[in-house]
This record gives C-alpha cells, structure tokens and sequence, in this order.
C-alpha cells in the first residue's frame, strides 16, 4: 500500500507540474508533446516514450514526437502501415490501454518482436490510445528496456491521464490554427482595420469610455460603437462582474501608466459573461497632466477555460470526476488545520472499496468495470451531506471526508450507509444484473490531533482489517489495529524461510458420496505451523505468498506433500477402492512455465496413482488467457489428473464458456450452499448448476454443508459429493488415517476393534 501511495503522489504531482507548465497556454504543440514524453518517461521510469499520430484515413501511424533518455536518435516522422501491424492498429482502436507486460508474447504488440523490440530490447509496452473529437486520433507509446514489468492499474491510469494531455494540446493547436486562420481572413477583407482584430479604446482620466472601435463593441455584444457607448452613459449598465476590479485597474494605472495583461470577467450585453484581458497606458500633455487613457482588450475566455479544464484534469479523477487524492489530501489537510484551531472540530476519513473487484474487471473486462465505478460515484455522492467530500483515490478504492460527526459511532454509521449503496444491483452493458459488495475502514479524529497521511493510512489498515475478516464490513481504526501492518511485514519475511524450516503441514477434509454417506477422498488443505504465533489459517497467509510471488513454491511444496500423502493412502486401500485426494491449484501455478515439470516430478517422486489426484481451479481462473487456460487444462487431463473447477458460481462469465474447459467437476461454492434453506435465490443457483453439471456429464460437489437438511435437499437435487462441518472439519493427518482405516474395514465386512470414528462430531 505504501508503495502504491507513494506511486500515485508521484504521478499526481507529475501531472500537476505538467497542467501548470505554460505551453499548454502557448498552445506550443511541439514543445507540449515532448513535454508529456518526458513527464512519461521519468515518471514511469521507462527508457523510451514517444507519440504516434494516424493519418486521415486511418491507415497509417506518424511519430509527432519520440524521447529516448539513452539515445541523440531523433525517431520523430517514422511511419508505422496498417498494412503491416493489424492487431496492434486494431488493438489501438478498441482498447482503453494497452498494458503489455511481456511484448513480445502479446498478441497485440508482438507484430514488433522481430524488427523492433528484440533490437532495442524492449520487453513491456503500455500504450494509451489519444482520444480527441469523438475518435482515436493515436497513441502515446511507452516502452521498458529490461526484463518484463508489469503496468499496475495506476500506472495504466496515469498513461490514460498523459493521453488527454495529448489530446488537449491538440485541441490548443486546433484552436491555435483556427484562430490564425481567422485572423488572416479579417486581415484579407477589412484591410485598414486590421487594428480591429482586437478591441481598441480611449478613456478619459476618471476612466470613462469616450471612444471603442467595432472589434470591442462586438466582443461586449454590440452591433457598433454607439451602441456601446449609449450603454455605458452615467446611469448605464455596469461592465465589470465585480466592480472592486474595476477600481483595482484604475488603481494600477494611477500608480503605474502602464498596466498590460490586467484579466476581469465582464458583462456583454446578452448571453454569457466572458473573460476579458485589458492593457492600458496613460497619455499625458507637456506639463505631465494626464489627457486620456487608451489601450486593448483581448476576450481570454477560451485560455482561462482551458486553464481552468487543466487545473481540473490535474485534481479530478478522469473517469468519475471525482477529486482524485491530491485534491483529497489538501481537503484533509484544511480540515484536520481547522479542527486544531477549534480543538473540537471533528474529522473523519471512509476508505471504501469493492469486494473482488479484479474479478469483474478480468471477467467482464475494464469497461464493464468503469461502468460500475461511474454508478457507484454517482451512488456514494447521493448518500453524503453538503460539505463532504467524495474522492477516488485509485482503482476501486474511494475516500470520503466528513467534518463535525458526533462521535466515532455517528462515522461507521456514515460509513455502513455508504457500504450499503453498493449492494443494490449494477446493470452492465447488456443489461444483466451485477451485485457487488463494498469493504470500508473509517479513520475518525478530535481536534485535528493527526496528520492527513496518518488518517489516510489508519483508515486503509482499517479497512484490510474488514477485508481479512470476511469482507462486506465496515471497521473503526482502534490502536490496537497499529500493529498489524508490522505483523503483517514480518509474516512476509517469515514465509520466505517457513517451507526449508517444514513449517507448513496439511489438513484433510472429507469428501463423501451424498447417495451413500461413504468417504471418497479428501481435500489437502495447507496450514502454517508458525514458530512464534502458532497455527496460521490460509486466509491470513495465502494474500501474503500471492502478493509476494511464493503460490509457485507454496503449490510445490503442497503437491509433493499430498502426492506422498496420498500413496500412502493408496498402498493401503489397493486398486479397487476409488479414494481420492484434491490439491488446490492457483491461477498463477497454472501459467507458471515450470507448472508441467514441478507436478510430473511431484507424482514420479511419490509414485502415486495419477487417477487418485483431482487438481481444483477456482473459478476466477477461468477469465484468464482465453487461449492458454484450455490448453494447459487439457494437458492436465493428457498426463491423468481429474480437473475440479472450483468456487463455481462466484464468477461474472464463465458460465457460457464453461463447455470450452476440458474439466472433469464442479464444486458448488459453500455462499450458494448455506442459505439454500431460506434463501429462494441460492436454492435456484444451486439447482442451475447441478442442472448444468449432470447436462455437461460433470461430477457435482457441494462446499460448507453445515446441517442435515442441506445434504437432504442436495440429495434431491442429485448433487453427487459433499464435503462441510456436517460431516468433519478439516483434520490433521492421523485424524485422516483413522478414517481410512475405517473405510477399509466396512468395506471387508469387518467390526472395528475400537469405537468408531464419526464424521460428524458433537
């Protein structure tokens, strides 16, 4: 979280810096381009960044401008053909970015492998197509020199950013020419006024207007001079919006003779008021009196416009225009400087963000989730108070700051009315329901004892807390809560050395044929036998080892583990008896390279059955590579291992590709299971998929059976397997054996010589 923090406050500056810069006003659209090329490049920390422009007919890309840090090779004016790259042309067209960690490979970008990125060495590309009047008018190409890199979603965020720069400068240089184009048209026809181009007029010294020329008296909505002047008579209407600017001009040209480039809003006579630039000096007689006051105004409406659209993009998020977090954080930090000037006022932060939102965005894909963030932006702003602020920070992660709640209790109610807004129904693009739910932490201060970073930071702990302890919650941040994030750092060093330490050991839960209540197999289940903090659940260690790139070496450790395991069980049993054994697989094990030679030296090491191990994939796998996921299931089931698509049902689309995975069964996820009894809807999900599973010739088990009923109704559905507390909790493995042993003896017919193990204990 730190580094994303300190990420994004260095994109935000970035932009900031680049809004503020004065070519955009100069509409300099060389200086502007290589200007956005380098923010790009020392901000992403990329060797090369450059700006490609397509023709008007679409068929070819132009380099306007090309930054290489390491290079004097000017690449500006190569042409890229249609012709030549058509996934990436078409890619381009389509995409909202291109985040191409490895190019080479990408089947957008790897059209360049041979001529272009193996010569300079180039591994990632993150493309931003230039959005401008309604179409792609290009892209802003940025490309790694190195190993691959990935593009987190910020950094993808921040290129789309840099893209509308690009397209605001092409917009000032559209002006520019169209106003140039202008100019030198008047120039033709009104010959001797050229002067008229610009408004021109003469003031007496008290600073009332005794001549305009036509060019003014149009720009103040006057058909000529007279008109002009009638209407600003002694009793006539005002010119100035705010009349103390009036003064203050004529105060300046007292002082100085001289004022150029003094900038007020003015009235015209109908319609919209507009920004107007006066330069004014002072004429005066031999004897140092002053006889009049002439000068110019220019209508600067459209650069202040512009001005104040840069000053926009560089404090509003581009996607929901909400305040993005540097408008945030300056908020907060007025807040929190008022409170400590009253010592009373109260401050408080909501960190929100939705539940599994990757998963959205892989399965339906960044649109459907843009759309979901824009209506839940427009949800949170309907439940806030006038006065509070509503930011996206990044990603799905929004930020609220409410002044003068009573206490901490008044801010988590704030905080579950938020949390609720997300759990109505979202509608995508084609009209299907989508539900979600939302994860809050809430930060709450007295007299503004604390610094905004810190309130920023409590409320994120806050809000993993919720995450961690199931999700769809809002927590308050207590001090006690200062300390897990430490935990947490020292859990991530620990997990380096738990596997050479053989800190892990599995667990066992059972698997049993619904028709006949008989053990089947088992589900491996790792566990962290913790030197210090003892037994570590899953859930608290498996986010660490994904984020920290150790599910490779976790799942080795685990198959080799279940494989000795299960030909242990297997010697025992013999041939006949079908007992299993199922090993979760993580998506990142599945597109490992080494996924193939770490199972096969796992099963040749243990001599295991391979028909004995079920490898279960969650369902979220399945909105992977479209291409890669089918075939390294398939050479799964080539070598002899059973595929289990687990979790099924809590994914968005892959139900209607579910006949294109070669996959053996489906395990019903346990949030469908459980409230099957009372809950209409769960019930109808979980006969949809058994439905679907017995159509597809799939073996069908259902997760978290807890009660009698349950199994009774998953019986009548014709589910196969069951596995739940109903029947046992995960065990260690001796607890394992003796149910084994237990299997052995019914099924020769034989009395157990000791009480019977149950596997639904009281």
């Amino acid at each position: 979280m730190l580094e994303l923090d300190l990420r994004v406050e260095r994109q935000s500056a970035a932009l900031g810096a680049l809004a503020r810069h004065d070519c955009f006003v100069r509409a300099d659209l060389a200086v502007c381009l290589r200007r956005i090329n380098r923010v790009a490049a020392e901000t992403l920390e990329v060797a090369r960044s450059s700006i490609w422009l397509l023709n008007e007919d679409g068929t070819s890309l132009v380099c306007a401008d090309h930054y290489d840090a390491s290079s004097t090779v000017d690449g500006t004016g190569q042409i890229l053909e249609r012709a030549e790259f058509p996934h990436y042309f078409q890619a381009i067209l389509e995409d909202r970015v291109i985040a191409a960690s490895d190019a080479q490979s990408d089947p957008r970008t790897c059209e360049f492998t041979e001529n272009y990125l193996i010569p300079l060495g180039i591994a990632s590309m993150l493309d931003a197509p230039i959005l401008f009047g309604g179409r792609t008018v290009g892209v802003l190409c940025i490309e790694h020199i190195g190993l691959p890199r990935g593009w987190p979603r910020d950094e993808q965020v921040f290129t789309a950013s840099l893209g509308d720069f690009v397209a605001m400068a092409l917009a000032a240089e559209e002006r520019t020419r169209a106003e140039s184009a202008l100019r030198r048209a008047e120039e033709r026809y009104r010959g001797i006024f050229e002067n008229a181009i610009e408004g021109l007029f003469q003031m007496c010294p008290d600073g009332r207007f005794t001549d305009v020329n036509p060019a003014m008296a149009r720009m103040l909505g006057f058909a000529d001079a007279a008109g002009f002047l009638a209407a600003r008579g002694p009793v006539g209407a005002p010119l100035f919006v705010d009349p103390s600017r009036r003064a203050e001009l004529m105060r300046l040209v007292d002082a100085q003779d001289r004022v150029v480039g003094f900038e007020a809003e003015l009235y015209r006579r109908d319609g919209p008021v507009i920004w107007g630039g006066f330069s004014i000096r002072t004429v005066r007689g031999a004897d140092g009196r002053i006889l009049r006051l002439e000068g110019s105004l220019e209508d600067v409406t459209l650069r202040r416009r512009a001005e104040d659209q840069l000053a926009h993009v560089a404090l509003h998020d581009g996607l929901t225009n909400l305040p993005n977090r540097a408008l945030f954080m300056d908020r907060l930090a007025q807040s929190l400087a008022r409170a400590r000037l009253s010592k009373v006022g109260t401050t408080a932060v909501v960190l929100l963000d939705v539940d599994r939102f990757s998963l959205i965005n892989d399965s339906l894909g960044h649109a459907a989730g843009d759309r979901l963030l824009i209506d839940l932006a427009c949800r949170l702003s309907a439940r806030l108070r006038p006065g509070n602020t509503l930011a996206r920070l990044a990603g799905d992660e929004f930020a609220v700051l409410a002044e003068g709640l009573a206490d901490r209790d008044a801010a988590l109610e704030l905080a579950e009315s938020l949390r609720s807004s997300v759990a109505g129904p979202f509608v995508d693009a084609t009209d299907q329901e989508l539900f979600a739910s939302a994860s809050a932490g809430v930060c709450f201060d007295v007299g503004g004892s604390q610094g905004p970073d810190d309130m920023v930071r409590h409320a994120g702990t806050a809000l993993h807390q919720a995450k961690a302890q199931g999700r769809a919650r809002c927590l308050a941040f207590t001090d006690d809560m200062r300390t897990e994030p430490l935990l947490t750092l020292k859990l991530q060093s620990d997990m380096r050395r738990a596997i050479e330490r053989d800190e892990f050991l599995l667990y066992y839960q059972p698997i049993l044929s619904l028709p006949d209540r008989r053990l089947t197999g088992f589900e491996a289940l790792i566990r962290w036998n913790h030197a210090q903090r003892g037994l570590i659940p899953p859930a608290t260690f498996i986010p660490i080892a994904e984020e920290n790139g150790l599910m490779t070496d976790l799942g080795d450790w685990v198959t080799n583990a279940a494989c000795r395991q299960m030909r242990a069980w297997q010697d025992r049993v013999g041939a006949p008896v079908p007992l299993s054994l199922s090993i979760n697989v993580a998506p990142t094990q599945l597109i490992h390279p080494e996924a193939f030679p770490l199972l096969d030296r796992a099963v040749a090491a243990s001599g295991v059955d391979i028909g004995r191990i079920k490898l279960e994939v969650t369902e979220t796998a399945l909105a992977g590579d479209a291409e890669l996921l089918p075939q390294r299931l398939r050479a799964l089931r080539e070598r002899g291992f059973r595929i289990l698509i687990d979790d099924f049902g809590t994914g968005y689309s892959s139900l209607s590709r579910l006949h294109r995975f070669p996959i053996d069964g489906l395990k019903i996820d346990q949030s469908f299971v459980k409230p099957m009894l009372y809950d209409p809807d769960s019930a109808a999900i979980v006969r949809t998929i058994v439905a679907l599973g017995k159509a597809l010739e799939l073996d069908l088990f259902a997760e978290g059976v807890e009660d009698e009923g349950t199994a009774a109704e998953l019986g009548r559905m014709q589910c196969d397997f069951a596995q739940g507390y109903l029947f046992a909790r995960p065990l260690p493995v001796d607890a394992a054996d003796g149910l084994v042993e237990d299997l052995m003896e019914e099924l020769a017919g034989k009395p157990a010589d000791r009480p019977v193990r149950t596997l639904n204990p009281a």
